[in-house]
């Protein structure tokens, strides 16, 4: 399998989680930047955008987040709405702790949040005051909420 197609597989997970939990999705959106510049976000709800990577061993993927970062913060900055750049895999991860490049981009980003896929995951699926959490790390909507 390649990576791109990985890549893929994950970006259509993410998606048919935001389907199954918001009312509104769409992953045809391009936001305006300028007159000759438009981005294209993974997906779009009432409120949110969101960016999807995922890598699990070396690559060029991590030189896009840094990117990916800086388009969201300008599309976040035009639409007026949230976004998010979400990822997965254990060669993300490490460029996410350890890049100075792409902690100081996240640093002059003020609007973009940083999810991993276990935090997207909880942010979608579950309202604040579910306490339940399964051993993955994933909320489950549970009678467990507190009142």
């Amino acid at each position: 399998m390649t990576a791109n197609s990985t890549g893929k597989q994950f970006e259509h997970r993410c998606v048919s989680l935001l389907e199954n939990n918001r009312d509104y999705v769409n992953t045809k959106v391009n936001v305006k930047i300028s007159d000759k510049k438009r981005y294209k976000p993974d997906a779009v709800t009432d409120t949110e955008l969101f960016e999807f990577k995922y890598q699990q061993v070396s690559g060029s993927v991590v030189n896009k987040l840094t990117q990916a970062v800086i388009e969201l913060q300008l599309m976040s900055e035009m639409t007026e709405l949230k976004s998010y750049l979400v990822y997965n895999g254990k060669e993300l991860a490490r460029f996410v702790e350890y890049d100075p490049a792409f902690n100081k981009a996240m640093s002059i980003c003020p609007d973009v949040t940083l999810f991993t896929f276990e935090q997207f995951h909880d942010h979608i699926t579950s309202s604040s005051d579910c306490i339940n959490r399964q051993q993955e790390g994933y909320m489950e909507h549970t009678a467990t909420c507190v009142v």
